[in-house]
């Protein structure tokens, strides 16, 4: 798309650039049929490219190595026509000014549409050649000086054409992939901004932005939306007997299994704080978000960590809320009924499931 972009100004200049210099030496009145001959043929050639490069441009990526073969052709035979046509007013004998003017617009055509096409990895091999070699095949058996000097500067600006667009396309490659590197770096910072580094699920950010997406989704489609809030059973009993870096273990073991309990892909894990977790259930009402937390709730009792020759079994409490979202109310309550119901859990005896549910336009007291 780039390469569009860098040649459709070219293709309305060929036929501008022939119209004008045809009125040197008068060319154009004493060969009015040949000049708006080409010029009918350039300016067809011109709005059949633009329509393949509109083409291109709505195609389907599939088709990207297709029409880069077609853009290749279509530049092959425009360039190769206009050398053509230079090569043409070479050997004209009644057009000695034209010569040099069409000779000296050529080549600096050359220079400049060699640097546009520099990043392909074929066009600016055969642009110089295409555009400049008729010329040369066209003067040579004319001999004499002037067709060495015609023939030597248009090898010569051939092979600077070259090495310009060799350059140009280095430079160009080199910038694209400094920009991939750092795009992809900061996609990268994002994702690590949005996840948790201990236990690599979604910290309190990244789950916030999922939350408010499955609200607006679960409002859309008038469905129910569940959260359940998990808590990790003594952990600060855990970290003064064994030492915080084996609570960390802990903390990814949870995280772990509270993944494997949770199917569905819509379904989130994230660390909410501390040794909290939290969990989003999209299009769940308070039966399937109670189920969830059952499973969640075994899997986890049946995670038993090894420390300093003592099997450490780990256990948490979980309150589970659910509710159909309404359009004048946000998630933020369903995260609370979710805390309060993890407090029953707490308060019950831990190592249980508390559930909670009402119409966001209700309340709900607060446990005692």
């Amino acid at each position: 798309m780039d390469l569009i972009q860098r040649t459709r100004n070219g293709l309305m200049l060929y036929p501008a650039l022939w119209l004008v210099l045809m009125q040197t030496d008068g060319y154009m009145r004493r060969h009015t049929a040949f000049v708006l001959i080409h010029l009918l043929i350039m300016l067809t050639l011109m709005v059949m490219r633009l329509i393949h490069h509109r083409m291109m441009v709505r195609d389907d990526v599939s088709r990207i190595e297709l029409n880069r073969r077609m853009f290749r052709a279509w530049s092959v035979i425009y360039n190769l026509y206009w050398g053509v046509l230079c090569a043409i007013v070479q050997v004209e004998p009644d057009a000695p000014d034209l010569r040099w003017i069409m000779l000296l617009t050529t080549v600096g055509i050359t220079a400049g549409g060699a640097v546009v096409v520099s990043i392909d990895r074929v066009l600016p091999r055969v642009y110089p050649v295409l555009t400049l070699l008729p010329t040369v095949l066209a003067v040579l058996p004319m001999g004499g000086a002037t067709a060495w000097v015609i023939s030597g500067l248009t090898l010569v600006m051939a092979v600077y054409a070259f090495g310009l667009s060799s350059m140009v396309g280095k430079d160009y490659w080199a910038r694209m992939r400094t920009q991939a590197l750092l795009e992809l770096r900061a996609r990268e910072l994002e994702a690590l901004s949005r996840t948790d580094a201990l236990t690599q699920v979604p910290n309190r950010l990244g789950f916030q932005e999922r939350l408010d997406v499955a609200w607006r989704d679960a409002r859309r489609r008038g469905e129910s939306l569940g959260v359940a809030m998990v808590d990790l059973d003594h952990f600060k009993r855990i970290n003064d007997t064994f030492g915080h870096p084996f609570g960390d273990d802990c903390l990814r073991a949870a995280a772990q299994s509270l993944c494997e309990a949770v199917r569905r892909p819509a379904d989130l894990v994230a660390r909410f704080g501390g040794e909290e977790f939290i969990v989003l259930m999209p299009n769940t009402d308070l039966a399937g978000a109670q189920a969830v937390a059952e499973r969640m709730l075994a899997q986890v009792r049946a995670t038993v960590l090894r420390q300093a020759g003592v099997d450490v079994a780990l256990s948490c409490s979980i309150g589970v809320a659910a509710a159909a979202a309404v359009p004048d109310q946000g998630p933020d309550q369903l995260i609370q009924w979710a805390d309060r119901a993890l407090y029953r859990a707490k308060q019950g005896g831990r190592a249980r499931v508390e559930s909670l549910s009402a119409s966001l336009q209700g309340t709900v007291p607060a446990p005692m």
